[in-house]
């Protein structure tokens, strides 16, 4: 699911991913779109990636994310269990 923020004057405009749980593990959305379910972030945006209650990723989801990503300005991952390894993941996928 993905959900577009209005510009303020002092941030890009940004866009929300919501990436579903299946037994703990944060999943990729039904793949109707490229990247198994996520429009490729527009340059210049700025991503919010929420994971819920998803305790691991994998290395395929990892991928999949990073390649939608790979024009973002900036990213921040919402993981309110403590799902630190994703933002590591990412950001040695994008180079960042």
């Amino acid at each position: 699911m993905h959900t577009m923020h209005p510009r303020c004057s002092t941030a890009p405009p940004t866009m929300t991913d919501h990436l579903p749980m299946w037994h703990g593990w944060a999943v990729l959305p039904v793949p109707t779109q490229q990247y198994g379910g996520l429009m490729p972030a527009p340059r210049g945006f700025g991503v919010d990636v929420f994971i819920g209650a998803a305790r691991d990723i994998g290395d395929h989801t990892t991928r999949e994310l990073a390649a939608a990503m790979a024009d973002c300005s900036d990213y921040q991952v919402t993981d309110p269990h403590g799902l630190a390894a994703v933002e590591v993941r990412l950001a040695a996928l994008l180079g960042r």
